[in-house]
């Protein structure tokens, strides 16, 4: 459940970008990458065992 808001606030992003809203589009796309990176790094050091 909780990694559909990736997916969520990725899409809220390109549909910003192709309507000309580019700083409020690029914002999105800065929180998706964000969530993706704090999920990679919580799921491959307590599932995963890599240390990063």
């Amino acid at each position: 459940m909780y990694m559909f808001l990736p997916f969520l606030t990725a899409l809220i992003g390109l549909i910003l970008v192709w309507f000309e809203k580019r700083l409020a589009g690029l914002t999105f796309l800065a929180v998706t990458v964000a969530i993706l990176m704090v999920w990679f790094r919580f799921h491959a050091s307590s599932h995963l065992n890599i240390s990063l």
